[in-house]
């Protein structure tokens, strides 16, 4: 899944030879496009496709790239959609006036396929940075503030209680408010996570993937003693490559989220093949419970996303991780769920070539 290949990008342009230009450059570098031949149809498409980028060019018959780009910042679905204008017009005065209207960019005609490329991958990186910023902060603001009143709630009625209720009252109220902190420092934790991994820059290497997977499920047995479930998984893994604490926290993420929500007696499968053509391995989690509706399977990677499912638990952190982690080490991640129930969480990972000391194919 990668953020930027999976983008709608909308071109508004009445050169016929143009505007099949970065069609043909786009298509070839993966993005999906939509076309207008002016500004009045490109409006129009705009609010039907919701594009996620739009490139316009000034000069156009009915209404202007200006125009547009006044429309556009006036309109509350559309203001925030990065718009890179393409012009033959080089001069200051039309780039600082669209700078004003709320351009991202601007690419003057006669162009490279460099220069479109950079331009709408900078854009989008940037678009996926402040709308990942605008649902951190909500988070921040919601999903901390629910933990936080329980606590308080519980701790004021147990000072209030003090001396005046039984052992037993007490120790509810005090258990209730050790669950509401430990609910707060296991999302700060993840949101810690989930900020490090941007930043921090690692060499991926061979990994012992039985290893990992025990090392997974070490961490985990506290939480598999208060939630039993069945775990089955391979005798022998394909080779990869990666960074082992992440991949532990990839398996942990998925294995929890499996155990969580397969059903009253989870049933949890891990696996892993190598893909056809060799050049990436797959591992999955695989459980038994009730599985995802189709909507959900295609937003549940989603940094932040709201998911009207108790498999988001709330804050949907988790799997924002493992896609961030999967992707910055060159892979990818996705959800199979069957009509009749169950899902498979897989990710791939690059494969290893070189042998190495520490064979990933050990019996588990």
């Amino acid at each position: 899944m990668n953020p930027l290949h999976s983008t709608t990008i909308l071109i508004i342009e009445d050169d016929e030879a143009v505007r099949q230009t970065l069609v043909d450059l786009l298509d070839l570098n993966g993005f999906r496009t939509v076309v207008a031949t002016n500004g009045i149809e490109g409006l129009d498409a705009a609010r039907r496709h919701a594009p996620s980028l739009i490139i316009t060019d000034l000069s156009m018959p009915g209404m202007t790239g200006f125009e547009l780009l006044e429309t556009f910042r006036a309109d509350p679905t559309l203001r925030t959609v990065p718009v890179i204008v393409v012009s033959a017009k080089a001069d200051r005065a039309a780039t600082r006036r669209g700078m004003e209207l709320g351009a991202a960019d601007f690419i003057t005609k006669p162009f490279t396929e460099d220069e479109v490329i950079h331009s709408v991958a900078t854009r989008l990186e940037k678009k996926e940075l402040l709308d990942e910023l605008d649902a951190f902060a909500h988070t921040v603001a919601h999903d901390l503030k629910n933990p936080l009143a329980t606590l308080n709630g519980r701790l004021e009625l147990a000072g209030m209680m003090l001396g005046k209720t039984d052992e037993a009252t007490m120790r509810h109220h005090l258990t209730e408010a050790a669950s509401s902190a430990s609910r707060l420092t296991s999302i700060i934790d993840e949101l810690l996570v989930l900020t490090g991994v941007r930043r921090q820059a690692i060499v991926p290497g061979p990994l012992d993937m039985a290893a990992i997977v025990t090392e997974s499920l070490d961490r985990l047995e506290d939480f598999l003693a208060r939630q039993p479930a069945r775990i089955r998984q391979s005798d022998t893994w394909p080779a990869a490559v990666g960074h082992a604490p992440w991949v532990t926290q990839v398996w942990v993420n998925y294995i929890s989220n499996a155990v969580k929500y397969g059903g009253s007696d989870p049933q949890i499968t891990l696996g892993g093949e190598i893909r056809p053509g060799g050049r990436s391995a797959r591992f999955w989690v695989e459980d038994t419970g009730p599985g995802l509706d189709e909507a959900t399977q295609q937003r549940i990677f989603v940094p932040f996303a709201r998911i009207a499912t108790v498999r988001a638990n709330g804050h949907g952190l988790g799997l924002s991780i493992v896609r961030r982690i999967v992707e910055k080490l060159g892979g990818q991640v996705g959800v199979v769920s069957p009509a009749g129930g169950g899902a498979r969480f897989w990710f791939e990972l690059p494969v290893n070539s070189k042998p190495h000391s520490s064979s990933p194919f050990l019996a588990s």
